[in-house]
């Protein structure tokens, strides 16, 4: 039994099916989902998905494990319009050296919008022998067995009806009720550590009006950058579409003026690598202003305070969330739920065992990733409210990197931009990246040679010219 519809709920149903398991899924929304493409993406509402209508990043991880693993789903999203994207063709135009090389085959991602992603993946699972999806179902609580080591046994669900399941994977999200669940049965579910990501999104959507891109791609799957106080990306999308996402801190009065349709066209004009794509010839909008907050990075661990309870399966989000900003949510997502597949093909049996090796799965999937949120949201946030009172930050020491120093180093490096794709992927841990002696010195040396070669408008300029396009 699988509680969540979303797309770490579908990869479970679909990776559990294949494996021969009857599958049943328990989706809160009681809606149908959209005939097509377009019309998911202006009518499907998921208030369970608060990031559902924000820009995506289907990064390589995912995106060859779908390949791999799942490849009529892959297939299914080419056909649906997703772009295929490799990378190592569509290296910085500021690199001096831009020759692929063969490792760069990895770096796939696909260019999507997220509900034509759910969409189709819903679509796929229903498919499959075995599967059965059950909308309008909310899950109250968790039925447990055994009167030594306990075991969750099955749901109950809203209505007070009890279903039962030799295994309950819990895919419900970053809102998941695991630990109340558990406690009322007097059992342990680790509590979160949490960090808020200190920022606040602003997305919307645009049809391009040609084939060519109009502005450099300095991000192979877009265009963007981050800067002292704000941070601006453009994501392309399916049949020819694609996102802007704006982040700022939570707080700054200011730029939050960007809610309204004229104030967000004004920052994205005064964006130079922005602004090329919203031209009058290059595009349309198709949404309104998309506004998210309240974004934390968290992480859910087993360990001494509390063990794993047999038959009872967190995953993806319900584990560990990060700053959307990174992009890794859905690529986390599909790796930590075929990975349990593979371990409960080994470990079938619903025991202590199967428990405290999935627990160990789910530290080795997620801990890297979180720490390294916490670390550069940290540094991000400091630096911008540092420009937002008009304040200098202090350099940081030269061993120290951050994203941002390396980001800007990989648009004239290509050794630190592969370094820094890989990591952005997911392909690599980052640690191998911040803890790299060459990429220190390359970092040191770009900073050195060049200014940044994608500059924004200053803190002064940006918010003058929110103020007049408020107006």
């Amino acid at each position: 039994m699988i509680i969540g519809g979303g797309v770490a709920g579908l990869v479970a149903a679909l990776a559990f099916a294949d494996l021969g398991h009857d599958v049943m899924v328990l989706e809160r929304d009681a809606n149908e989902a959209p005939d097509t493409v377009d019309d998911a993406h202006g009518d499907w509402q998921r208030p369970t998905v608060p990031q559902m209508h924000h820009s995506h990043a289907f990064g390589s991880l995912g995106t060859n494990l779908l390949r791999d693993r799942l490849p009529a789903v892959h297939q299914a999203l080419v056909a649906a319009g997703a772009r295929e994207i490799e990378l190592g063709k569509a290296m910085p135009p500021t690199l001096a050296d831009r020759t692929p090389h063969p490792a760069d085959a990895e770096l796939r991602m696909l260019g999507c919008r997220r509900t034509t992603f759910e969409l189709i993946l819903r679509r796929e699972a229903l498919r499959r022998p075995g599967v059965s999806f059950r909308r309008g179902e909310t899950v109250r609580g968790l039925t447990v067995a055994g009167r030594g080591p306990a075991r969750v046994a099955g749901v109950v669900t809203k209505d007070g009806r009890t279903v039962g399941a030799d295994l309950v994977i819990d895919a419900s999200g970053r809102r998941s009720q695991g630990n109340e669940w558990l406690r009322e049965h007097g059992l342990a579910e680790p509590e979160p550590v949490v960090r808020s990501a200190d920022i606040t999104y602003y997305t919307r959507y645009y049809r391009a009006l040609g084939p060519r891109p109009a502005g450099p791609l300095n991000r192979g799957f877009g265009a963007g950058g981050l800067w002292d106080h704000y941070t601006g990306v453009m994501f392309l999308g399916d049949n020819n579409t694609f996102a802007i996402s704006f982040g700022i801190l939570p707080d700054d009065a200011e730029l939050k003026l960007m809610r309204a349709e004229d104030v967000f066209t004004a920052v994205v004009r005064a964006t130079p690598l922005l602004a090329p794509w919203v031209a009058p010839e290059a595009s349309v909008p198709i949404s309104p202003v998309h506004a998210m907050g309240g974004l934390d990075n968290s992480l859910k661990l087993y360990g001494q305070d509390a063990q794993p309870v047999p038959g009872f399966l967190p995953v993806a989000d319900a584990v560990c969330t990060t700053n959307p900003a990174y992009g890794r949510g859905v690529s986390l997502a599909i790796a930590h739920v075929l990975g349990l597949a593979d371990l409960v093909r080994e470990h079938p049996e619903p025991d202590a065992e199967q428990a405290a090796l999935a627990a160990g799965l789910a530290g080795r999937t997620f801990r890297p990733w979180f720490e390294d949120a916490v670390r550069n949201d940290a540094g991000r946030a400091r630096l911008w409210r540092a420009t937002v009172a008009g304040r200098r930050v202090p350099p940081l020491p030269p061993d120290v990197l951050t994203f941002g120093t390396v980001a800007e180093a990989a648009a004239t490096d290509e050794v630190v931009w592969r370094r820094l794709v890989r990591t952005m992927m997911s392909l690599d841990n980052p640690a191998g990246l911040y803890e790299d002696e060459e990429i220190r010195l390359r970092v040191k040396q770009a900073a050195a040679s060049s200014p940044p070669p994608f500059p924004a408008p200053d803190r002064a300029t940006l918010v003058d010219i929110v103020r007049r396009a408020a107006v």
